[in-house]
């Protein structure tokens, strides 16, 4: 790493790979139509040429530590988001042939980024000697991988053209030829030059990369729990565009997950508030329409009780009309001298 550090002022776009454009971020693999030479879009199909398991020079997979596959994980899925049209890979064979050797050799990047490679999920393998060096890789370093990673891997990385490779030490362990948690190179085929290192808003330092125009930091150092445990190392990428940290996203698809879940469970309260509400409110109007009906019983009862008063007050001055003309009659006939 260069001992010049400059502080991180502008925003760097990534640099475009030699003799090609850079993919668009907004570019849709869907949208992308194999070129015309067949063999690059028979690498690029369900249909992968079948390579010999044994060739020259073979990398093969063997279980990781925690740091290890957690760098990785994250990694690949950042880079993904951050350039959802290239093709970015983890633990895929890469297969590439070397001078004097008549079969092709195969290397496992822990993550790598083909920038001008359109995405494509169903790559079994990728074949550099069709489809070009990736432009970027990351390797993972851990004790049992290390002295590959700086010796074997980074040579045939150089050898190929891979353009930028940044080595990260996961588990702080001081492996001979390991100085720093996290470094990396600037690769020709005639040298290698030191990534340079940057200062970022939150004042950590960390290694810039000019092909992808991200900085790759380290963000937490977690010491031994006990005998046998190691250190562990959490890396993070920063966009300078954004000024933001690239979220980790399988923390981000686990809060999704929970606000998911706490969406549904405030739904379902609500249908169950909704649901009481309505009861309550259908009790409510039962209660109503029995005390409405109730008044209209009660005023039914006192219309009919005030008609029987009438018709009872009615009888009353018929029965007193009657009477008086009884009296009147009979008095008339006093009058008169009747008996």
């Amino acid at each position: 790493m260069s001992e010049a550090s400059s502080d991180f002022h502008a925003r760097p776009v990534p640099a475009t790979p030699r003799g090609a454009s850079a993919v668009p971020r907004s570019r849709h693999p869907d949208q992308w139509e194999p070129e015309a030479d067949p063999r690059l879009a028979a690498a690029l199909s369900f249909d992968d040429p079948v390579f010999p398991l044994d060739p020259p020079l073979v990398d093969v997979r063997i279980p990781v530590e925690p740091p290890h596959a957690d760098a990785t994980v994250y990694s690949r899925d950042a880079l993904r988001h951050q350039f959802p049209g290239a093709q970015v890979g983890d633990d895929l064979h890469m297969l590439f042939s070397e001078p004097g050797k008549p079969q092709q050799s195969r290397l496992a990047p822990d993550v790598f980024v083909a920038l001008n490679v359109p995405r494509r999920d169903t790559l079994a393998e990728y074949d550099a000697d069709l489809l070009g060096p990736p432009d970027f890789v990351l390797e993972v370093l851990s004790r049992s991988t290390w002295k590959h990673d700086l010796g074997r891997k980074l040579d045939c990385y150089q050898g190929i053209g891979v353009r930028e490779c940044l080595l990260f030490n996961a588990t702080g362990e001081g492996l001979p030829g390991a100085a720093k948690e996290l470094w990396g190179f600037s690769l020709t085929p005639e040298r290698r030059e030191p990534l340079g290192e940057v200062a970022l808003p939150n004042g950590a330092r960390g290694v810039y990369s000019a092909v992808l125009g991200l900085v790759a930091y380290v963000t937490e150092r977690t010491p031994p729990s006990g005998p046998g445990e190691i250190w562990a190392l959490t890396m993070r990428w920063h966009d300078p565009a954004t000024a933001e940290d690239i979220p980790d996203y399988e923390e981000v698809r686990a809060q999704a997950a929970q606000a998911r879940a706490r969406a549904a469970r405030a739904r379902e309260a609500k249908a169950q508030a909704d649901e009481a509400r309505a009861r309550a409110e259908e009790a409510q109007a039962a209660r109503a329409e029995a005390e409405a009906q109730r008044t209209i019983a009660e005023a039914e009862s006192a219309r009919a009780e005030a008609e029987r008063a009438r018709a009872e007050a009615e009888r009353a001055r018929a029965e007193a009309s009657q009477r008086r003309i009884v009296e009147l009659e009979e008095r008339l006939r006093r009058l008169r001298g009747g008996p």
